[in-house]
């Protein structure tokens, strides 16, 4: 279903991604996608080359020459099938030709930037591509970072950052009021709201989890905490019973209780 959501990359202090979702933000869905990629050491290894070597933004004269050749695609498409083309979400010139501006990949981007690094070592790896033969692997991939989606909270229900320099995955869900040191307080337009943070986790403590399951039953925890904190707010408001801080009276954390941060950010 549609559920708008961003799939952001963090490296070197900027930011290399901020890919749009249109459907199926959820962490059942594109947080688990993120996770299994995340999984795999490699992936991240050729994630960074792929974003070194083949990611750039076009402009608008590109993207006005790619929307031309997509129509024309569609258009043969059409004529091929003499108009009796049934609705097929990945069929399309857009989906097709240049999947990573299409609003259907979603988490999908981190896999087509790290198969281009890696598809461009298999060819330098072949007779062919070393006497200087251009292939595959030479091409570039057209992105639009579309940051500035991240504080309409209204409409963004998901942001996934991917931050390659502290080595940490962050899942905000939602929205809160902007505040200083948060990921997103700087990113324009300024609303005056930014996405909540629910959790974090570094990539060792996510190689760490058995499966997507229990990386769901983690973002699902943290969710429940920070619903109870802030009911537990309002009820303070209104003088209403409050919960004492982690280790008043005696209490505190489990013993092994993993150690995810919840909260603002």
């Amino acid at each position: 279903m549609g559920t708008r959501h961003l799939i952001c990359v963090f490296w070197k202090g900027r930011w290399f991604l901020a890919q749009y979702g249109q459907f199926d933000g959820y962490p059942e869905v594109q947080g688990v996608r993120v996770f299994k990629f995340l999984s795999v050491a490699q992936n991240i290894a050729n994630l960074k080359a792929g974003l070194e070597a083949h990611v750039y933004e076009p402009t608008q004269q590109d993207l006005d020459a790619i929307s031309a050749e997509c129509d024309a695609w569609d258009a043969n498409r059409r004529a091929q099938a003499q108009g009796q083309v049934s609705f097929e979400r990945n069929m399309t010139g857009l989906q097709q030709l240049y999947p990573s501006l299409s609003r259907e990949t979603s988490a999908g981007i981190l896999g087509i930037v790290a198969r281009a690094s890696q598809a461009r070592e298999e060819e330098e790896d072949d007779d062919d591509a070393a006497e200087g033969g251009a292939g595959k692997g030479d091409r570039k991939i057209p992105v639009c970072l579309q940051l500035g989606f991240a504080t309409d909270t209204l409409f963004c229900e998901w942001v996934y950052v991917i931050d390659l320099d502290r080595e940490v995955l962050e899942v905000f869900g939602g929205g809160e009021t902007s505040h200083a040191g948060h990921r997103f307080a700087d990113v324009e337009p300024n609303t005056g709201e930014v996405p909540a943070f629910v959790c974090s986790y570094t990539f060792s403590e996510l190689y760490l989890l058995k499966g997507g399951d229990e990386f769901l039953a983690k973002v699902q925890e943290a969710l429940a905490k920070n619903r109870a904190a802030q009911d537990d707010g309002e009820e303070g408001k209104d003088g209403g019973p409050t919960v004492a801080c982690e280790g008043e009276d005696g209490e505190g954390k489990d013993e092994g209780e993993d150690d995810v941060q919840v909260g603002s950010r």
